[in-house]
C-alpha cells in the first residue's frame, strides 16, 4: 500500500464511509475504490475533487500533511525586480525559500482545480463532439506538465546534492 492509499483509508474511516460510499462520492465503483487504497491504482484529480466536498482532507491524503497544519503563504511577485520582490539578500534567505515553495504549492492547487474542471467539461455529453479539438491542446497541456515536474525534479535532487 503506497502512502497515498494508506492515507486515503485513513480519511475514509475517519469519516466513518464504507468503500463504496465514498467510491459513490468520487464517482467510481467500490472496486476502483479498493484498488486506490491498497496502492494498485492513483485516484484522478476529478476524483480527489469530488470527496474533497464530502470532507476528505486532500491535502493531507495527497502530501501526507494535515490541511490544519499547512502553513498559508499570501502571493508574493517572484522576480527580484518586481516592485516588492525579493532582494538580492532576500533571495539567499531560508524564508524566502520557504515562502516561493508555498507560493508553488498554491499555484498547483489552483492547477488541480483547473484541471478537474477541464476533465468535467471533457466528460460532459455537450464536449464530446469537441474532444479531438481538445486532446491537441490536452497533449500541449502534459508536455509542459512533463517539463516543469523533471525541472522541479532536477533542482530539487541538485539542491539535495549540495547539502549533502
Amino acid at each position: 500500500m503506497n502512502g497515498i492509499g494508506k492515507r486515503l483509508r485513513q480519511e475514509r474511516k475517519r469519516l466513518k464511509l464504507t468503500q463504496s460510499a465514498l467510491g459513490a462520492i468520487g464517482g467510481v465503483e467500490a472496486n476502483a475504490q479498493g484498488h486506490y487504497e491498497s496502492g494498485q491504482r492513483l485516484p484522478r484529480a476529478d476524483y480527489l475533487f469530488r470527496i474533497a466536498a464530502a470532507g476528505v482532507d486532500i491535502s493531507r491524503v495527497v502530501t501526507g500533511i494535515d490541511s490544519k497544519n499547512r502553513l498559508e503563504v499570501p502571493m508574493l511577485p517572484l522576480l527580484a525586480h518586481d516592485p516588492g520582490g525579493y532582494s538580492d539578500e532576500d533571495s539567499d534567505s531560508a524564508e524566502s525559500v520557504v515562502r516561493i515553495i508555498g507560493q508553488l504549492r498554491q499555484s498547483l492547487w489552483v492547477t488541480a482545480n483547473a484541471l478537474c474542471e477541464v476533465t468535467r467539461l471533457i466528460d460532459s455529453k455537450e464536449q464530446q463532439a469537441t474532444v479531438d479539438h481538445v486532446e491537441d491542446h490536452l497533449r500541449v497541456l502534459q508536455g509542459d506538465a512533463d517539463m516543469f515536474v523533471a525541472l522541479a525534479l532536477a533542482r530539487v535532487q541538485k539542491a539535495s546534492h549540495e547539502t549533502h
